[in-house]
């Protein structure tokens, strides 16, 4: 067994045990940033959201303070905490795509996230999976079935302005 590195954890999921990265839960969760599953690129790297596409994304949330970012860290996972801020999946299998994805995994993932807390989402697919709604950028207009808000960030190709606008709208108290 190699040894693991960064975040990297070895969990059961679903009757086989896989390599994935550790759930990140501050002690005074105010948000969770929510992934469908983590990428191979991530779980590799021992880190969340190493590939350029979600990198860019996370780094809007940074921008708007939600969290900081130390001089020469990369990794939000050390900082994100004292923010408040956790990081999670909803399923914990890292996979090439989330296309890869059963429905009944993903069915399975949120039914154990559920029981954890409120979401903030980078991504259309966790937030689809929670509402049971196609995901639009902003909050969503239903709440998970917990009362939780859902916060989609808007796409990378969205124009500059709208993008700006949808994320003047997020509230962080």
């Amino acid at each position: 067994m190699t040894d693991l590195i960064g975040y990297q954890e070895r969990v059961e999921w679903m009757g086989a045990e896989v390599l994935t990265l550790a759930e990140v839960w501050p002690p005074r969760p105010r948000a969770v940033i929510v992934g469908i599953n983590p990428s191979l690129t991530s779980v590799t790297a021992g880190h969340y959201y190493q590939g350029q596409g979600a990198r860019g994304r996370i780094m809007m949330l940074v921008k708007v303070g939600l969290m900081t970012l130390s001089d020469g860290d990369r990794h939000l996972e050390r900082t994100a905490p004292e923010a408040g801020v956790g990081f999670a999946d909803l399923v914990r299998r890292p996979t090439p795509s989330a296309a890869d994805l059963p429905k009944s995994e993903v069915e399975h993932g949120r039914a154990q996230f559920e029981a954890k807390m409120a979401a903030l989402a980078i991504y259309a697919p966790p937030v689809h999976a929670l509402s049971g709604k196609k995901a639009q950028p902003g909050y969503q207009s239903e709440m998970t079935s917990w009362g939780a808000r859902v916060f989609n960030l808007p796409r990378p190709y969205l124009k500059g302005e709208l993008a700006a606008e949808v994320m003047a709208t997020l509230s962080l108290k």
